[in-house]
């Protein structure tokens, strides 16, 4: 008959047997996004992001910093770029600049932002040079539509714009949350669809943005934005799988990718549906037209309201993309990046000016 010092020892030497592979399984973790901070081939002066307890994070408010890119196997480097923060929390040419006002407001992610480039070479600030009327730019890296939404609700009273500049180049995908109930450990906001195929734009519960970054824990897509600390990489990023392995499961609702949307395409098409409205409103609250350029033509049969000025592929093709296979390499993208470069970016700002022109003579005016 087994004692029952025999059976302590027996439970205790199964206890260790098992734990082995789940330690095993961690310190590869580990090892894998520790040798991504190592050999990521970008480098930021600072952080310029600041956790958001709606949107998830916003740029810091009279900020400064660089972005500076590499060849990931020799390590040159290929570009930089200098980040300055307004204290109004716009990407500006200056951290101590004025948010300008009752001109046009520009709305979006990296491509909006002018990642790898300097303010001055922004579609936003060309288009200052083009017509002389300023563009206050409100977008960050690895932000999602439903993002870009939040923060232009959030400054479009202060900034009073005449005309909104939305460019959607996809980013709507990672603001779109899976699962059977609403989501409540999201750490930055989503369109979630019920079972009844109502659509809700759904925010982090109140405190929990602050409560996780104090573990480390950082929403998605933060690193764009500066945040490359090891504590990102250790923890944010194995967090975040985690979960999105759970939502891919069925054993909670959230996030299920970080760039891409899972949910079946009847959902998908409800959220296109419900984001573009929501821009549309927001447009219409300020009494203001929305300049969609959409080359994906994902908004095409639902932009029908008076105040959209929509841009669809043949424009985007004809006055961008073809144009810019005669741009020399670093003006048409970020040379190891492939972000839009200077040249790209001015393409974009005539095309939204001749678009202006042709059909929305309010537009230009001031």
């Amino acid at each position: 008959m087994t004692s029952g010092r025999s059976r302590v020892k027996l439970a205790v030497f199964w206890g260790i047997l098992l734990t082995i592979p789940l330690v095993v399984a961690v310190l590869a973790v580990q090892v894998y996004y520790f040798h991504g901070y190592l050999t990521i081939p970008v480098n930021y002066c600072r952080s310029f992001a600041l956790l958001d307890e709606e949107i998830g994070w916003i740029l810091a408010p009279n900020s400064e910093s660089c972005i500076e890119g590499a060849e990931s196997e020799t390590g040159q480097p290929v570009f930089s770029a200098t980040v300055f923060v307004n204290g109004d929390g716009a990407r500006a040419q200056s951290s101590q600049a004025t948010t300008p006002t009752g001109g046009l407001l520009a709305l979006g992610d990296s491509w909006t932002f002018g990642y790898g480039i300097d303010w001055k070479d922004t579609f936003a600030a060309q288009l200052d040079d083009i017509h002389g009327r300023p563009t206050a730019l409100f977008a960050s890296p690895a932000y999602s539509g439903a993002q870009a939404l939040l923060l232009g609700r959030r400054v479009v009273s202060s900034v009073q714009p005449t005309v909104i500049i939305y460019l959607e180049l996809g980013f709507w995908e990672r603001g779109v949350c899976s699962g059977p109930t609403r989501p409540t450990r999201i750490l930055k906001p989503c369109y979630w669809v019920d079972g009844d195929g109502e659509t809700y734009l759904v925010t982090p519960p109140a405190g929990l943005v602050r409560y996780a970054g104090a573990f480390g824990l950082r929403p998605g897509g933060m690193l764009g934005a500066g945040e490359k600390s090891l504590a990102y990489f250790q923890i944010a990023r194995p967090a975040a799988k985690i979960d999105q392995l759970l939502v891919r499961l069925g054993l909670k609702s959230g996030f299920a990718d970080d760039f891409h949307a899972l949910s079946p395409p009847a959902e998908l098409a409800t959220i296109h549906r419900t984001h573009l409205a929501n821009l549309a409103a927001l447009a219409e609250a300020a009494n203001a037209t929305l300049v969609l350029i959409d080359p994906g033509e994902i908004y095409r049969l639902h932009a029908t309201s008076n105040n959209i000025l929509y841009i669809g592929r043949d424009t985007w093709d004809t006055e961008v993309l073809e144009p810019m296979r005669d741009l020399q390499p670093e003006q048409a993208t970020v040379p190891g990046d492939g972000h839009f470069g200077p040249g790209t970016h001015g393409l974009i700002a005539a095309m939204i000016d001749r678009a202006m022109a042709r059909h929305c003579e309010s537009c230009l005016q001031e």
